[in-house]
């Protein structure tokens, strides 16, 4: 019995010693020099092999010469200050772009660590406050196209009846691709009244902050929409004897839909259709033998206009 414990015992710690050793060679990586591909000197690559085995190592996975589970082949592609690193190996390959030979340790960081856990390059997932690269802090800016421009048009406002009424407005906009700001002031719709017991309106805004999605970002011409904000007023007369005058003044919310050519120039021109949704309504007061008579009306204005931009330069 005995002799068959002592047996059992040491089969058992040779299969758990063989686990060991097969568990370590499973652990083991190699990492070699793709000498087809790699365009550093001898003394970058012997470098490159140091830098990428001490971060194996801090992952837990031992780097050895010779036999091993797990191979790697790393490259570099040098292209002035740029230098494009393949990591390529049984567990994945792994591509990035490091600036100048300085920033190669940190890559090969995010690398690594995106081999070892699984987790994409892109994104937060491997990056720390320990391996940042150059190119992820360096900006990278979108073109933007901005240009001032004058707008002619005209409008209908909307009350007792509608209103018709020339238009004409100033603006500024910064374009990237797809999106754009637009900040226009001194939109004005001109009142045609010539006096105190004549008919006619007028509205405006002061200044007014709108948001441009363009549906061909790249195209020469395109149609866009957006909608934003501004501060308006709005000043109605229904004339005659008995007619009133009311005036109202506040905030609006705005719409905008247009199409825009001459895109790929340094001059734009563009046609649009504003609509101004006041938050306030326009007070009138008149006057009878029982006192003074106050009403209130909203009164909302569509504005269609033709625009000429010129372009101050890309960015």
């Amino acid at each position: 019995m005995r002799k068959v414990i002592r047996l059992t015992g040491c089969c058992l710690a040779l299969i758990m010693g063989l686990a060991a050793a097969a568990d370590a060679a499973q652990a083991n990586v190699c990492i070699n020099i793709d000498e087809a591909r790699d365009t550093l000197s001898p003394q970058d690559r012997a470098a490159a092999i140091l830098l990428v085995t001490r971060q194996f190592e801090l992952a837990g996975e031992p780097v050895v010469q010779g036999d091993c589970s797990t191979r790697y082949t790393l490259s570099h592609v040098m292209l002035g200050n740029t230098i494009t690193v393949t990591l390529s190996g049984s567990n994945g390959n792994r591509e990035g772009t490091a600036l100048g030979l300085d920033d190669l340790p940190a890559l090969y960081s995010q690398m690594v660590r995106s081999i070892v856990t699984g987790r994409p390059m892109t994104g937060m997932g491997v990056v720390d406050r320990t391996n940042v690269t150059a190119s992820q802090t360096s900006a990278r800016r979108v073109g933007s196209d901005r240009f001032g421009y004058a707008r002619v048009g005209y409008s209908g406002i909307f009350s007792d009846r509608t209103y018709g009424a020339p238009a004409v407005g100033l603006g500024y906009r910064a374009e990237l691709d797809s999106f754009g700001i637009d900040v226009s002031f001194l939109n004005s719709q001109i009142s045609s009244s010539s006096g105190y017991n004549s008919s006619g309106a007028s509205a405006g805004s002061l200044l007014k902050l709108e948001v441009l999605h363009f549906t061909n970002p790249s195209g020469n011409s395109t149609k866009y929409f957006g909608g934003g904000v501004g501060w308006g007023w709005t000043n109605i007369n229904s004339g005659g004897l008995n007619g009133r005058y009311g005036d109202g003044r506040g905030l609006e919310g705005d719409l905008t839909a247009g199409y825009e050519i001459a895109r790929a120039t340094t001059v734009r021109l563009f046609a649009q259709v504003d609509a101004a949704l006041p938050f306030y309504k326009v007070i009138s007061n008149s006057y009878s033998r029982s006192g003074v008579v106050t009403t209130s009306r909203y009164a909302p204005s569509l504005v269609f206009s033709v625009g000429l931009g010129w372009q101050r330069g890309r960015h």
